[in-house]
């Protein structure tokens, strides 16, 4: 196995788990234990950082907004499961039957669960977030379409290509998380004062909103671009050896 294989079985494994403990968290939990959990996260966190994660993003989640958290979290742990599926080599090989209609049924219920996620976005009152993640959604349905019809019609690679984008729509938002962390990081030690954003320690609201909307904007090519290295440009991945959709 390939370091960028031991990576992408990495990253599957961590979006599991991220969206199991995000389901047990949004449906369990107090905003008090949200935040206690929130506080140890490997974030670039302040005083102000807390106040402003809670503010705007945990107590909405934990009020008004929480029906639509729910369903979200509830349908993210399911696309999770549904892509590491399809991305096991052993049940491809071995189970290509369960492989077939497990696709099917993770791009049906992807399509299904659209006009939920276009309600969240659109109340998510960040106009950085709007800007960026909208595109995703309308890529969901496109590259979820154009791979299930060229399933159907035996173009393997063609197939593969477009999946593997449909999947990226989805990691995009765990690569959102990542770049946050790596932010700490770029923001602590003697060259945070080069950083647009100075040290984090000092950062006030405003920081923390430009800081998450730089890990919005930023994880974007990263995401697409590695996808589409993959999809399009040669790089072995998972699906390579994928003999139909």
């Amino acid at each position: 196995m390939s370091a960028l294989q031991y990576a992408q079985t990495g990253g599957l494994i961590l979006m599991v788990v991220w969206a199991v403990k995000s389901l047990v968290a949004y449906h369990g939990w107090t905003l008090e234990d949200i935040m206690a959990d929130f506080e140890g996260s490997p974030m670039p966190m302040n005083e102000a950082g807390l106040l402003y994660w809670k503010n705007n993003i945990f107590v909405p989640y934990m009020g008004e907004k929480r029906g639509r958290i729910q369903f979200h979290t509830i349908f993210t742990t399911l696309m999770a499961i549904g892509l590491s599926v399809q991305f096991t080599k052993a049940i491809r090989r071995n189970a290509m039957v369960v492989h077939v209609w497990g696709g099917r049924a993770t791009v049906a219920f992807a399509l299904l669960g659209l006009p939920a996620l276009f309600k969240l976005l659109h109340g998510f009152g960040m106009p950085t977030a709007q800007y960026v993640e909208m595109p995703v959604l309308y890529m969901i349905p496109y590259y979820g379409i154009q791979g299930w019809r060229q399933a159907r019609a035996k173009q393997i690679q063609a197939h593969r290509s477009s999946m593997i984008m449909f999947s990226a729509c989805f990691y995009y938002f765990g690569v959102q998380r990542l770049v946050m962390m790596a932010l700490g990081p770029l923001h602590s030690g003697p060259w945070a004062k080069y950083m647009p954003l100075g040290p984090y320690v000092d950062w006030d609201d405003d920081d923390h909103s430009h800081a998450f909307s730089s890990a919005i904007a930023l994880a974007f090519p990263l995401t697409f671009g590695l996808a589409a290295s993959q999809a399009y440009g040669g790089v072995t991945s998972p699906l390579t050896k994928t003999k139909q959709g």
